[in-house]
């Protein structure tokens, strides 16, 4: 009996779960530290998932889409002749990875497996410069105009055209419309390799460049757009044809025997 009261005394003199409630951190630091002599458990924190980059930037550059090219054996290739060889890496078109060709006058060229009359329209690049940065290109649409003043607009009529054959070595089209029946302008000739041009005033001569006027360093040197309209001559105010109608010649050095008008 003396035991058992002795026994519970002592229980009774330590309640269970008693608490010591710390008076300031240092002591409150002091009693974690007894429970948990190895530090207490950090978890890390989450790291957000890394979005890459979405591509949608629009490529600020013009593209020349040659329908075959010399270096790919009749194949097409692509011209970029603004830029310095190797500030490109990388480009694709419509999924199909294009490789590296011969720089020509020092601007980069890649080639692809088929000739350009193959692949859909509109044709869609993916191209990555040596920055890393990644853009998007779609034929058709207009980004940053290859030179000052490029028109833009919305087309809602298209017509296409076969060349009647060559003059001058270079592909050449009778059209049975004077310029200004496509509208007073912008209207844009598509070649069937891909390459485009922009006439800004359809009762004008243009040739080479968007101001109509000519220039040799132009990307699109040698494309001649006449309306029909006024006397018949070589000068740049002879507007007239012999047929009465739009004469068109496509640019140097391209295969195009198809155009479309876009108005």
């Amino acid at each position: 009996m003396f035991r058992l009261i002795l026994v519970l005394a002592l229980l009774w003199a330590v309640p269970a779960g008693a608490v010591t409630i710390p008076q300031s951190l240092n002591e409150c630091n002091a009693l974690c530290t007894q429970y948990f002599p190895g530090g207490v458990p950090v978890t890390p924190p989450v790291t957000p998932p890394v979005t890459p980059p979405s591509g949608n930037k629009t490529f600020p550059h013009p593209i020349t889409f040659e329908r075959a090219t010399d270096q790919g054996n009749g194949s097409a290739g692509i011209l970029f002749r603004t830029l310095q060889a190797g500030s490109i890496t990388y480009v694709s078109v419509n999924g199909e990875v294009a490789r590296q060709g011969t720089p020509y006058k020092g601007a980069p060229v890649f080639l692809l497996t088929k000739s350009g009359d193959q692949y859909a329209r509109p044709l869609s690049f993916v191209i990555k410069m040596a920055d890393g940065v990644t853009y998007t290109a779609k034929s058709g649409t207009t980004s940053t105009p290859a030179e000052p003043g490029t028109p833009t607009g919305t087309y809602t009529h298209k017509a296409e055209y076969d060349s009647y054959g060559q003059r001058n070595g270079r592909w050449a089209w009778r059209i049975d419309k004077k310029g200004p029946e496509f509208g007073p302008g912008p209207i844009k000739l598509v070649f069937s390799s891909g390459k485009e041009f922009v006439v800004s005033n359809t009762s004008k001569n243009c040739r080479d460049q968007p101001s109509c006027g000519r220039n040799s360093k132009a990307p699109m040197y040698g494309t001649v757009f006449k309306p029909g309209i006024g006397p018949n001559g070589d000068g740049d105010n002879d507007t007239g044809t012999s047929h009465g109608g739009v004469y068109l010649q496509g640019p140097w050095k391209d295969g195009s025997q198809k155009v479309t008008i876009y108005w």
